[in-house]
């Protein structure tokens, strides 16, 4: 009987030690488990890449039709939440960032620490950690929630962003201790990722969303197929036929397709370096016929030049103007607008005719086989002089002495300029100054004098 107690014992206490060594095994996470994160944070690191294009690409159209899309009410709403989650896309790379550095300093990396606890744990519980980017997404929550429009959220269910969440088995957790603390680092450094790709991912919805308010669309274009894939649409209408080719009027269901001709205006346009009174180039290579297929509107008014597959404009004054671009193939719609400044023309370099703009020294042959003074304004790959030489005053300079001078009307030599010119002898200097140019902008400026060194 004795034996049989002993025995029930025994057998307890070895069915105890077999819970407990299974409690140990469901609480120990395989290491194969963990390191196959390491996949999972470089597949979000690779999406998180090719999201920031496309956001890229979506932060130009914006610039592009900013106050357009401001003076819509719903595209405003969404404009305002892109940029807070832009402003929370900095506070989770902050603190990712922070994480990267700490390792650095530590002399770790992610591959030593991937299963380890204490290092993440204590450097997310820095005040530039997991604190931080809390206080921001609950922020973030709540000033979508309170805004005038918005889209059905993702980041409250999909982070998820809630002060206590319910486990799987229904016990509630912290937000932080449910998704950080407590973790190895393979699992943490995952979260951090996670999040930051839902966040751009989130963004680039709400700054797609305003786009579409102004008939924006996501798309797969080819010049090579004529078929429009339209990402937003429903897998049944999927597939939109373009009824005319490619580069002619594309008209897709009654609706035409303005993409083709908004992307050809960016790859044609050009608005840096535009000077008052010249001929400046806007379009280059535009397929387009202007008052048959598009309009362009510029305020201030300013003269318009056109040409084959080119517009020139020339701007009377200085300051900044706007262009509108409007399709008018089927009716008049505004595509697209741009500012740009239009500057005065920068000060003109003189120098005796030849290629001597950049010497200080002339020999006499040189200076006699010259037959005036050229001015030269080496902007916009510029083919012509926008202006005229009035006058400039010749001196003669021999043995530190000045002998003769002679002001000269006009570039071209004058019969006292070329006297002067033939009686320079070696080591004599030549001094064109006072040199009065008036350009077509219609100013009038007084170059650098110009100093030459005669040399045989």
């Amino acid at each position: 009987m004795a034996t049989g107690v002993v025995d029930v014992k025994r057998y307890q206490i070895i069915s105890l030690l077999y819970i407990i060594f299974v409690c140990f095994s469901v609480l120990n996470i395989k290491i194969s488990s963990l390191d196959s994160n390491t996949y999972t944070i470089k597949t979000f690191q690779t999406i998180q890449v090719e999201e920031l294009k496309k956001l890229a690409i979506s932060n130009l159209v914006i610039a592009n039709n900013i106050d357009t899309l401001l003076s819509i009410p719903r595209s405003r709403s969404y404009l305002k939440i892109g940029t807070q989650l832009s402003n929370s896309l900095k506070v989770v790379n902050s603190v990712i960032q922070h994480v990267n550095n700490q390792m650095i300093v530590n002399r770790t990396n992610l591959t030593k620490q991937f299963n380890s606890r204490v290092f993440i744990e204590k450097t997310l519980k820095d005040p530039q950690g997991v604190l931080l980017m809390e206080n921001d997404l609950f922020a973030l929550s709540q000033f979508i929630k309170n805004a005038s429009y918005k889209l059905p959220s993702r980041l409250d269910d999909l982070i998820p962003l809630h002060k206590e969440v319910t486990t799987l088995k229904g016990r509630l957790d912290e937000w932080k201790s449910y998704l950080f603390y407590h973790k190895p680092m393979g699992i943490s450094y995952m979260q951090l990722e996670r999040i930051k790709l839902l966040i751009i991912q989130t963004q680039l919805i709400y700054q797609e969303a305003a786009l579409n308010e102004i008939g924006y669309q996501a798309t797969y274009y080819s010049k090579l197929n004529p078929q429009l894939y339209d990402l937003t649409s429903t897998l049944k209408d999927t597939i939109i036929k373009i009824t005319h080719k490619v580069d002619s009027i594309a008209k897709i269901d009654s609706m035409e397709y303005q993409d083709v001709f908004f992307n050809k205006i960016i790859h044609s346009l050009s608005t840096e370096n535009v000077f008052v009174g010249l001929s400046n180039s806007i379009l280059r290579d535009f397929n387009y016929v202007i008052d048959k297929d598009f309009e362009l509107e510029i305020s201030p008014k300013a003269k318009t030049i056109k040409s084959d597959k080119e517009v020139k404009v020339i701007f009377s004054k200085t300051g900044e103007y706007l262009l509108k671009f409007y399709d008018i193939r089927k009716g008049k719609k505004m595509v697209f607008e741009k500012k740009l400044s239009v500057n005065k023309i920068p000060d003109p370099v003189v120098a005796v005719d030849g290629d001597h703009l950049h010497n200080y020294t002339i020999s006499i042959i040189d200076l006699m086989s010259a037959v005036r003074l050229e001015a030269k304004l080496d902007i916009n790959n510029l083919r012509y002089f926008p202006g005229r030489i009035n006058s400039y005053k010749v001196v003669k300079i021999h043995n530190g002495k000045e002998e003769e001078n002679y002001t000269n009307y006009g570039e071209i030599f004058q019969s006292p300029t070329q006297k002067i010119l033939g009686s320079l002898k070696k080591n004599d200097l030549l001094i064109f100054d006072n040199v009065s140019i008036s350009l077509v902008d219609g100013t009038t400026r007084i170059a650098s004098p110009i100093i030459y060194k005669i040399t045989d």
